[in-house]
């Protein structure tokens, strides 16, 4: 049975354990994975991207691949801000630390008059992007006074891949 790595967060599927979280029962061979799958962990690299392990020790297989699962998943935890800004992207300049805690609200905005002329940000609650409605963002197809609420429903993070659902108002 061969293992498989994810080359950006250290994810390893190994067909021995599966991943039964993803739907992926022990002893399914990556051949079975679709072609469309993507790292659960990072979200970021498609199962193209992954590189095979060799198997050097078939006794210690479960067990290192557990320890190198936790240790993904840690680094995942510990580093997303940090990974994510130093990422080399378009939109790199825009992610900063959100100076106050983000408050959860609804994407619906209340209809008034103030809201013509105000424009918010938005900030990605798993790696720290901000959209700003101000400025738009060019590389998605969103010119510069696009609102938040105006994005479509499946657009995702251009940073980390996180879901709409994802952004909080950023409050300066």
């Amino acid at each position: 049975m061969a293992k498989h790595q994810c080359p950006d967060c250290g994810y390893v599927y190994d067909e021995v354990v599966g991943d039964p979280h993803e739907g992926f029962p022990a002893g399914t061979t990556w051949e079975k994975i679709p072609e469309d799958w993507s790292c659960p962990d990072c979200a970021v690299r498609d199962k193209v991207d992954f590189v095979a392990l060799q198997e050097a020790n078939s006794e210690l297989s479960v067990s290192a691949t557990n320890i190198a699962v936790r240790t993904a998943s840690q680094a995942k935890t510990e580093g997303a801000s940090q990974k994510a800004t130093d990422a080399s992207t378009p939109s790199a300049k825009n992610k900063t630390k959100p100076k106050a805690k983000p408050k959860p609200t609804s994407s619906k905005s209340p209809k008034d008059s103030t809201q013509k002329d105000t424009y918010r940000k938005w900030v990605c609650i798993t790696c720290g992007h901000i959209y700003d409605e101000a400025l738009g963002d060019e590389a998605e197809g969103f010119p510069a006074g696009t609102r938040f609420e105006d994005i479509p429903d499946d657009w995702c993070c251009p940073d980390c891949g996180a879901t709409k659902e994802d952004y909080v108002l950023y409050e300066d």
